[in-house]
């Protein structure tokens, strides 16, 4: 779950956040709201993959699709996918 910080206090501990923010983000308020969100680096590139995979067209049926074949457990075991593909 995520950490919430005033900004006064996210400005104190400011050299510190990187390390912080490994774990999960940080929720920075103002005038006790939300006003911000700082993510690590990581998290960041993570989010941004996941929003192009969600956004393409051609791509979002056939997750659907596989999502439901597992849910279902049409499902093949690793080691016969392997030997399918020779490898």
């Amino acid at each position: 779950m995520a950490r919430f910080l005033t900004i006064t206090e996210t400005r104190k501990q400011l050299l510190d956040l990187p390390e912080q923010l490994v774990e999960e983000p940080i929720i920075i308020t103002k005038h006790g709201k939300p006003a911000m969100v700082a993510l690590g680096y990581e998290q960041y590139e993570s989010l941004i993959e996941t929003l192009e995979i969600l956004s393409d067209p051609d791509l979002m049926p056939q997750l659907r699709q596989s999502m439901a074949q597992a849910e279902a457990g049409e499902t093949i075991a690793l080691a016969e996918v392997v030997k399918q593909l020779g490898f």
